[in-house]
């Protein structure tokens, strides 16, 4: 993915602004060495799913911690949690509440989950930067192990956090485009020639957007 939207924009020449795309740390690597020019911006959905691990390690912590007694509380409660407050009805919030009030470690990890979706809601750098700050001082003394590893997981990609900010990337159009090249390539068992596969994800493009086009005036008519 890298290689091809680092071809893309090297060929483009139009001075457009930098590309960005969802990377890992490997791809970030790789982005540099193609395309210099690039921004990097890390998405919401995979940073999420970080917390989401993080609140699960501190379920699967707490349950063993607990008597047997309280387990059952705690026990089956994992979709709950990972669940966004907002989609939940009166039934599954009542029963949250009840664990909430028994253990409140859990409480404050998923609080801590929940107000780390409005980090995408700022668009200055520097207001997103200290809610992120914020966000990070409120470990302090709450000995929640997964949630300081996760704060070290986004210091170290502040950078393409913070990006999101000038950069608004729309992630599901980035997330078909790696769809399609995953499919020509296996579909091709490989290619050798780049510009080819460029080519080939190019046309692909240009083909969804016809049917799609056709497909909206059949229905108009």
């Amino acid at each position: 993915m890298i290689s091809l939207a680092a071809s893309w924009s090297a060929g483009s020449g139009n001075g457009s602004k930098p590309p960005a795309w969802t990377c890992g740390s490997r791809s970030g690597r790789a982005s540099w060495q193609w395309a210099p020019q690039c921004k990097i911006v890390y998405d919401k959905f995979h940073i999420m799913q970080h917390a989401n691990a993080a609140i699960d390690e501190v379920r699967k912590a707490e349950f063993f911690r607990q008597g047997p007694k309280q387990r059952g509380l705690i026990q089956g409660k994992k979709w709950l949690l990972l669940s966004r407050w907002k989609n939940l009805t009166l039934q599954h919030r009542g029963e949250l509440n009840r664990l909430f009030q028994l253990n409140r470690r859990v409480f404050k990890a998923y609080m801590l989950k929940e107000s780390l979706e409005r980090l995408w809601n700022y668009r200055y750098r520097g207001a997103m930067l200290n809610y992120l700050n914020q966000w990070i001082e409120q470990l302090k003394w709450q000995r929640l192990v997964p949630f300081e590893k996760l704060a070290e997981t986004l210091l170290k990609h502040l950078d393409g956090i913070a990006n999101y900010c000038e950069t608004k990337v729309r992630f599901g159009v980035v997330e078909a485009v790696n769809g399609n090249i995953r499919m020509l390539i296996n579909r091709g068992r490989g290619y050798q020639n780049l510009r080819y596969l460029l080519l080939k994800a190019k046309r692909l493009a240009v083909t969804n957007v016809e049917f799609i086009a056709v497909h909206t005036v059949k229905e108009a008519a």
